[in-house]
């Protein structure tokens, strides 16, 4: 079977998509100063049974809403006679009579401020780019005062400023109509998909990395004490063959057989940290209490679950809890280390919840690699890792992964 070529997938590049969805709202929302108000003028003339207008204009505006603003609408939703408590049959029905002038006159009235806005804009854009090439300042003057500024300084700060102002009022343009359009009719912005399917290409990728390290420690740990020991181990009994003298071999052996004994426990030790059998067989608080047992630095272990958690979730909380109180053991100089997991229940979400706490030196790196797997793990179930730790200590890890 020939695998698919992936490699001209790329990963989304945010800037780029967020000014073009800024782009498409600005636009949007002006295109509505036009379209509100024959929305408006149309459903007046329905007064006269003169349908025909209304539900041209009616399709102009719900392309409007689906192209510009990507708002997916359910066409189904609405009553079945057009008399103003909005209308069936599909084709946007839902949006007629009372509900289009009151969206109408919405629209025009987001579009007449989204207008003067943008006026705005091109008066201060264009009026500071035209006398940066005389060398003379930008005046404004009011009623109390007047200010003059270098018209490069006025074109950055407030050319720049307008234009985030235009975009932040496009968002709330898209995020009012669509308020007001959930009244009568079930709505779902596909853009806020785009960013979902976004971060999902980014997790998946830092899945791949996360692998990708796992794979390499555990190579390291094989390579630099397993086949090391195993490498002696063979030495030894080598030299066990090779004595002439009984009680040397009966030494070697015994050296050998003590070297074997090491050489399982150690297998056992390289299999644990790759993955406890204790979290299968008897749950996360049993292998949290395995890694406060195997710890130098005395660990406090305070579990509390409420209800069924996924064994993925236990599996990455597990992780978390590991490689932190392992970084406090290499770097931290801590005397106690506290592991606390709870469950909770945020809107309508269930949540595990993790904290790792020492009281080292702090200044833990948030950059590291271990802690970087560790949130590429945890971002791949939806959830996020964040590192609290100020120089002096204490330091904080903080793990929340849903458990739905």
């Amino acid at each position: 079977m020939r695998l698919p070529d992936l490699s001209g997938i790329q990963l989304p590049r945010e800037p780029a998509r967020l000014v073009r969805r800024s782009l498409r709202h600005v636009a949007g929302t002006l295109l509505g100063l036009v379209l509100g108000p024959l929305l408006v003028l149309t459903a007046l003339l329905m007064l006269v049974r003169w349908r025909g207008p209304f539900r041209r204009v009616r399709g102009w505006e719900l392309s409007r809403l689906r192209r510009a603003y990507r708002l997916q609408l359910d066409d189904q939703a609405g009553d079945s006679d057009g008399d103003g408590d909005g209308g069936g049959g599909g084709d946007g029905a839902f949006l007629g009579g009372r509900r289009a002038l009151l969206h109408g006159a919405l629209a025009g009235l987001l579009g007449y401020v989204m207008m003067d806005l943008l006026l705005l804009v091109a008066a201060v854009v264009l009026g500071s780019f035209t006398q940066s090439f005389y060398g003379s300042p930008v005046t404004l003057e009011f009623d109390l005062w007047v200010i003059s500024r270098p018209a490069p300084s006025v074109l950055l700060i407030f050319g720049t400023s307008s234009l985030v102002a235009a975009a932040l009022y496009a968002e709330f343009a898209v995020w009012l109509q669509a308020l007001l359009l959930r009244r009568w009719t079930d709505v779902v912005r596909t853009d806020a998909l785009e960013s979902r399917i976004s971060r999902l290409l980014t997790t998946r990728r830092g899945v791949v990395l996360a692998i990708d390290d796992e794979r390499r420690r555990i190579e390291r740990d094989l390579h630099d004490g397993v086949q090391q020991n195993i490498v002696s181990l063979s030495v030894t009994l080598a030299r066990a063959r090779r004595a002439t003298d009984p009680a040397r071999s009966s030494q070697l052996l015994e050296q050998a057989h003590a070297q074997s004994q090491a050489l399982i426990d150690e297998v056992r030790q390289v299999a644990w940290r790759i993955y406890p059998t204790a979290l299968d067989e008897h749950g996360l608080a049993s292998a949290l209490d395995g890694v406060a047992e195997t710890s130098p630095v005395p660990v406090h272990v305070d579990v509390r679950l409420e209800g069924e958690v996924p064994q993925a979730v236990e599996s990455a909380a597990y992780f978390v809890a590991r490689e932190a109180v392992t970084n406090v053991v290499k770097h931290a100089a801590a005397s106690h280390v506290r592991i606390t997991v709870v469950t909770l229940a945020e809107s309508d979400r269930r949540m595990l919840r993790l904290s790792v706490e020492d009281d080292g030196i702090g200044g833990a790196n948030p950059e590291g690699g271990g802690l970087q797997g560790l949130a590429r793990r945890v971002a791949a179930l939806d959830g996020s890792v964040s590192v609290d730790s100020p120089a002096g200590g204490p330091t904080i890890i903080s793990a929340e992964i849903p458990c739905d």
